[in-house]
């Protein structure tokens, strides 16, 4: 009889926690309830986070402003309360202008290193001309607006990545440059850039529970390692895969996120090798659905906390 209240209990729990998938486009969209989504930008980042009616707290904006603009149009955006910028690499920035046509932004937030200077000097002249404040995003910030609020966990400008801090801290930030990117900013491994990306854990308030989603920017191994020392409970719903799925992730990351939706933001034929066949197996071990935007278009997750949904459009 155990045996038989046992696997009922089973039955149910995985009813509750089952994950819900809708491809291909649906009468109504963005879906009800929507909590987070992933733009289809080409090779780039490009996501947002439901902060009220037609707002949304944008991070990054990918290379291609009509392509920033359409996703944002296409979920109904016409409010940025905030937008932030992980880092100055172009296919994280120059689709800036995008967000901001016909919108309105009220800040724009990025990361405290200033590399590479022209991603830095584009975005100081776009927020000048729109009259937009800049800030610098700090370790240990907790903001919140409407049902989402978060914790800027990197870059800490005390931590380097090759000295991992001790676990005891609540905060840290930033790696030292390892190698200079690209101007253009796309792919490269060991950038300084990549590894000052700022982190966010994110929690959005849904009617039966907390979804938890970790925002990584294009972090790799060193700031991985400085994070999860810093921050042992990383453990979240939905996490965005680091640097558009590259090859250099850090195994322990993804054991702690152990995440039920996966995201790899990332541009079809890329010439970086991006997704590695290496991540996407490292992030379905952990049992997360694997979702990326060069085959599936924009990604949505809506739903709650116990029926979480996630829904992919193309085009």
């Amino acid at each position: 009889m155990a045996a038989v209240v046992v696997a009922v209990l089973l039955v149910l729990i995985a009813a509750i926690v089952a994950l819900y998938v809708i491809r291909g486009r649906t009468a109504n969209w963005p879906p009800p309830n929507w909590i987070f989504a992933a733009c289809d930008v080409g090779q780039g980042d490009a996501l947002a986070l439901a902060a009220g009616p037609a707002e949304a707290v944008v991070i990054d904006t990918g290379p291609d402003p009509a392509k920033a603009d359409h996703c944002l149009t296409v979920l109904g955006i016409h409010k940025v309360p905030l937008l932030v910028l992980t880092h100055f690499h172009a296919d994280h920035v120059d689709g800036v202008p995008g967000v901001l046509k016909g919108r309105t932004v009220t800040e724009i937030e990025t990361t405290n290193d200033p590399d590479p200077p022209r991603g830095v000097s584009e975005v100081t002249a776009w927020a000048r001309t729109a009259g937009i404040p800049t800030t610098v995003a700090t370790v240990g910030e907790h903001r919140r607006f409407g049902p989402v609020s978060w914790d800027v966990l990197w870059p800490d400008p005390n931590v380097s990545p090759s000295t991992p801090p001790e676990p005891a801290r609540k905060s840290h930030r930033r790696g030292r440059r390892q190698a200079r990117a690209s101007p253009r900013g796309g792919g490269e491994e060991g950038s300084g850039p990549n590894n000052s990306s700022v982190v966010l854990q994110v929690t959005v308030s849904t009617r039966d529970g907390a979804v938890r989603l970790l925002l990584t920017g294009d972090i790799e191994p060193p700031s991985q390692a400085a994070i999860l020392a810093a921050h042992p409970d990383l453990a979240a719903d939905v996490l965005k895969v680091p640097h558009h799925g590259s090859a250099h992730q850090d195994p322990d990351l993804f054991a702690a996120v152990h995440p039920r939706v996966a995201v790899i933001s990332v541009g079809k034929g890329n010439t970086y090798g991006h997704p590695a066949p290496r991540t996407i197996q490292l992030a379905s071990g952990t049992g997360a659905r694997v979702f990326r935007t060069d085959d599936d278009g924009q990604v949505v997750v809506f739903g709650t906390a116990a029926r979480l949904r996630v829904a992919t459009r193309r085009g």
